[in-house]
């Protein structure tokens, strides 16, 4: 039977090492200045390390940092759904953990305990334990992957919040007529061409 409780283990460990590792790298930066002065100049510069340093410390509060506050229901949402299944998974395990041990007391002989499952063997009770206690394991690492993307996200959007999506970028096509010289022979041709151009 597949066994996901050593496999949880290492990955909350991941986890915790992840974050304290966010926060020894980052917790530098928050404090770092937002503005430059490049030729005189006020110019505003959004912080990568603080919006995944906001996000390591509170879920959703990098993604405020970059003004996207719309995903924030989003993450919450799924972070609601994870921990209900969490505590669904837990529970249902937690019952068939109890009747196995019951069940194999039990078929030892011991006498004034009321079996939950009458119908069902302990092999039976066993592999619902285990399926139970893997799907409460999954929806934990479920979690922890949220939890670790919400902060790749708002590193993200934090490096193209002043990236320049505006209708004054434009790619261009258009004929155009080209003229060649021929330095041998003291002439000009004219040839058509296309020329591209961006602007920006």
């Amino acid at each position: 039977m597949f066994k996901t409780s050593n496999i949880i283990r290492k990955f909350i460990f991941t986890i915790l090492i992840f974050t304290a590792l966010v926060f020894f790298q980052k917790a530098k930066a928050q404090f770092a200045p937002d503005y430059r002065f490049p030729d005189s100049t006020f110019v505003y510069s959004h912080s990568p390390n603080k919006a995944t340093f906001y996000s390591a410390v509170l879920p959703g509060l990098g993604q405020i940092y970059n003004k996207k506050y719309w995903k924030v229901p989003i993450i919450y949402a799924g972070f609601g759904g994870l921990i209900y299944y969490v505590n669904y998974n837990n529970s249902i395990y937690s019952k068939y953990k109890d009747a196995y041990a019951i069940k194999l007391r039990i078929e030892k002989g011991e006498l004034g305990l009321e079996d939950p499952y009458p119908k069902r063997s302990s092999e039976n009770l066993k592999s619902g334990k285990d399926t139970w206690r893997r799907y409460r394991d999954l929806s934990i690492i479920g979690v922890g992957l949220l939890y670790v993307l919400q902060i790749l996200d708002a590193n993200v959007d934090a490096h193209l919040f002043n990236y320049d999506v505006s209708n004054d970028l434009s790619f261009k096509i258009e004929p155009t007529l080209i003229n060649e010289y021929n330095y041998s022979i003291p002439n000009t041709s004219t040839s058509l061409g296309l020329k591209c151009s961006i602007n920006f």
